[in-house]
């Protein structure tokens, strides 16, 4: 897969999203490697910033979606419209950061957690 550096990972998520601002995009490289870390602290693996393996990349790639997501509506706010008791509120994108991190969450899931378990004998 072509998403097996944060570097890849990040233009990636830039050429996904067509709002994002130059604080934002000028981050996204640090974005991707922090939810590449939380990958590896959840599967108690070492998970590098090249070379990253296809297991991990889905929940890296979601994590970091969501994440861009919560950034830009931080930024933009949404609209919200109101009439008497009708209230709609547009967030500007199909899919929202709460879905793309429950997908990476069940990413994560699916990969599991490298336990130990040690007998002791006394």
């Amino acid at each position: 897969m072509a998403l097996d550096t944060i570097g890849s990972i990040a233009t990636h998520i830039l050429e996904s999203f067509n709002n994002i601002s130059t604080g934002i995009s000028g981050n996204m490289v640090e974005i991707v490697d922090m939810n590449r870390q939380h990958v590896a602290n959840f599967v108690g693996q070492s998970i590098g910033s090249n070379n990253i393996e296809d297991e991990f990349q889905p929940p890296i790639v979601n994590f970091s979606k969501a994440d861009t997501i919560d950034f830009v509506q931080a930024q933009a706010g949404g609209e919200k419209l109101s009439l008497a008791e009708l209230s709609i509120e547009d967030s500007g994108e199909e899919m929202s950061s709460k879905a793309w991190r429950m997908l990476a969450e069940g990413q994560l899931n699916a990969i599991g957690r490298k336990v130990n378990f040690v007998r002791s004998l006394s």
